[in-house]
């Protein structure tokens, strides 16, 4: 009988876990307290499942989860040597804290139906962003005094719309015919929203990555190259007719400008840009093996450049400073075992799985998606559910 009652707690307390997971996931598109707050239930439901129990297990079926976990152990060891204070050292561990939840998240998503709550959950909170960003951009109403047209940073709201829309792309194939309509129609006002609304360069060109690998695993050879000559006449438009290209425009000649080794800055996220990744370059040569430590960045930063940067706009860079080769070493291992892994997934899992590798590493090239909250959290319970779905990760 207690074997029974115990038996019937898990199923319950994994029940819970599951609908966390998705109330976690939404809380993350809208509020960052509540996010905090869910994780932290999240991390109280996995004990109380006695998921702990298993974690040897979880590792060796999730090879991900365990690099995520050797990657926070790199900051872990990283914070015990460096010029950063005790306090720079522990909230950078705090801003990395999400790495722990991969293997916390994957076992209360084991069940099919748990992970069909999370999917609807990301479906329903990438909806109301976009819609609610269409009415912020005539500002029917808004969420800061500014009025700008998206709930967190326009950097998180392009990341977030442009991996909802590879999302639509595969429902357009694989829906009912009665509802591809409505698909396609979802699909054009993500793409109206990416260009023509949000200001995002990041999203932006992660869209056109993403639909770069839907076109190689959805389309044949013959699609594939039609779909290569259709972006390239639409991005060509785009950038050739219209007044919203101004940004990539600007961009464009910072490069171009830093290129022929002019001192003016260009346009200025471009050139700051270009500023910090000189002097992370600067800082990873200094101590190429086992970098500068963890939380040392902003004070090394200042130290060679005399300005004050919290990080480079780089997760690359921004490990790279802290952790030398070895914490970039296990960072690629955290992306190579999802490309590897990826593999195993059902086949709409790995797709989806893919096309979040290809959005992390985009996202890795000009940001720090890592280090910031909404990212780092999305990117963490986006991962897990992906891979949840291998069969042998159920414990």
């Amino acid at each position: 009988m207690k074997i029974t009652e115990w038996a019937k707690t898990q199923i319950t307390v994994n029940e819970v876990g599951g609908f966390c997971v998705a109330l976690l996931l939404v809380s993350i598109y809208f509020s960052t307290a509540l996010a905090i707050a869910f994780s932290v239930v999240v991390a109280m439901l996995w004990i109380a499942s006695g998921q702990y129990k298993h974690l040897p297990r979880t590792l060796k079926n999730c090879p991900v989860a365990l690099w995520s976990l050797l990657l926070f152990g790199c900051f872990i060891i990283g914070a015990s040597y460096g010029d950063a204070t005790s306090s720079d050292s522990v909230g950078m561990l705090k801003k990395y804290r999400e790495l722990l939840f991969l293997p916390l998240i994957l076992p209360l998503l084991a069940e099919a139906r748990y992970r069909r709550w999370v999917w609807n959950a990301f479906i329903i909170a990438s909806i109301v962003t976009l819609l609610g960003s269409q009415l912020m951009s005539i500002q029917v109403f808004c969420v800061e005094a500014q009025c700008l047209p998206y709930f967190k940073s326009y950097i998180t709201h392009g990341i977030v719309i442009a991996f909802f829309a590879f999302f639509v792309m595969h429902k357009v194939f694989d829906t009912r015919q009665e509802l591809q309509m409505l698909c396609l129609a979802t699909l054009l006002l993500c793409l109206y929203n990416l260009f023509f609304v949000s200001a995002g360069r990041t999203g932006q060109l992660i869209f056109v990555c993403l639909s770069l690998v839907f076109a190689v695993q959805r389309l044949s050879k013959k699609g594939l190259l039609l779909a290569v000559l259709v972006m390239a006449v639409l991005i060509g438009g785009f950038l050739t007719f219209s007044d919203k290209a101004t940004r990539i425009k600007e961009g464009v000649a910072t490069l171009e400008s830093r290129l022929q080794g002019h001192s003016q800055e260009g346009e200025y996220s471009m050139g700051e840009r270009f500023n910090f990744w000189q002097y992370s370059a600067q800082l990873i040569a200094e101590k190429p093996l086992f970098g500068q430590g963890t939380g040392n960045y902003t004070k090394a930063y200042q130290r060679v450049s005399g300005k004050e940067s919290f990080n480079p706009h780089n997760e690359f860079l921004l490990i790279g400073v802290q952790l030398g080769a070895v914490g970039l070493l296990f960072y690629l291992g955290f992306l190579g075992s999802q490309a590897v892994y990826a593999k195993t997934l059902p086949e709409h899992d790995k797709w989806l799985a893919q096309g979040l590798l290809v959005t992390l590493i985009v996202t890795s090239l000009f940001n720090s998606p890592l280090l910031d909250h909404t990212e780092g959290h999305w990117f963490t319970v986006m991962i897990a559910l992906c891979f949840a779905a291998r069969r042998d990760v159920a414990v």
